[in-house]
């Protein structure tokens, strides 16, 4: 859960962990305060000061324990300190050294056509570092009546016109014949729907600057998907030629048959 927090709430996260720790040693200290010797400093309680120092493994101020009870919650109270230091710094050197370049799959699916049409799937990554050998698949998961009143989820591949790439650059898009052989078509959305059907893209390839293995999946309803249109081009020329690829456009889409977009 901590690998997976936006950076704000990250660290807003690991001071609480740290501030509540220190309290809950506190306030066990503060039954005993009259046997920690010291100064502590700018008049702060002398309870606080030694969970601070014990918990963060320093000596500021010399604060002291004078009886056996807060010796050892000092001694706890350095453990916990140790281990919690630990598995944040850990979490930290995750999240920096995390090698994933987040994809952005687009908010519809469009069908073209229930008969001899295309079920298309778009995603576009803002990353400027490359996927290479990149291989997609699009999955369809639905409840089947294996034996009478035998219910169980069955993942079923569709064919893709286009399985695999040598590179990625920022954006592609999955399209799935409706042929004979598909089971939208053959079964329909109706039945799809009371199958509880969802489909799943799945988008694997290889990082080209660290080299490690890159992988990101989405999910979509059957209410995602938009029948009879087509995702608008994304891909505009600037100024000076260069093909660009505008982000923003990516849940564009156009009516088959008429020019609303």
């Amino acid at each position: 859960m901590l690998i997976r927090m936006p950076w704000p709430v990250f660290v807003i996260a690991m001071a609480l962990i740290y501030l509540l720790e220190v309290l809950l040693f506190a306030l066990v200290l503060q039954t005993d305060h009259r046997s920690l010797m010291g100064t502590p400093p700018s008049g702060m309680p002398i309870a606080l000061a030694f969970a601070v120092e014990s918990f963060f493994a320093n000596a500021f101020n010399g604060i002291t324990p004078g009886s056996l009870f807060t010796y050892a919650v000092g001694m706890i109270d350095l453990i916990v300190g140790l281990i919690t230091l630990s598995f944040l710094t850990a979490v930290v050197f995750a999240r920096f050294s995390g090698n994933e370049s987040p994809l952005v799959f687009s908010r519809y699916l469009c069908l073209s056509n229930l008969n001899d049409g295309h079920l298309f799937c778009r995603f576009v990554t803002s990353d400027r570092s490359q996927w290479l050998q990149v291989h997609y698949s699009l999955s369809l998961i639905m409840d089947h009546e294996t034996e009478p009143g035998l219910w169980q989820r069955r993942v079923v591949p569709l064919e893709l016109l286009n399985g695999s790439t040598p590179q990625l650059s920022q954006t592609a898009t999955l399209s799935h014949p409706l042929n004979e052989r598909s089971p939208i078509r053959r079964l329909g959305l109706e039945e799809l729907q009371r199958r509880h059907a969802v489909l799943m893209p799945l988008v694997e390839g290889t990082d080209e600057t660290t080299g490690a293995s890159l992988m990101q999946t989405h999910l979509y309803s059957l209410r995602d998907i938009l029948l009879d249109h087509r995702f608008d081009d994304l891909v505009r020329t600037d100024a000076s030629g260069a093909k660009r690829v505008i982000i923003r456009r990516l849940n564009e889409v156009v009516a088959l048959g008429s020019a609303q977009h």
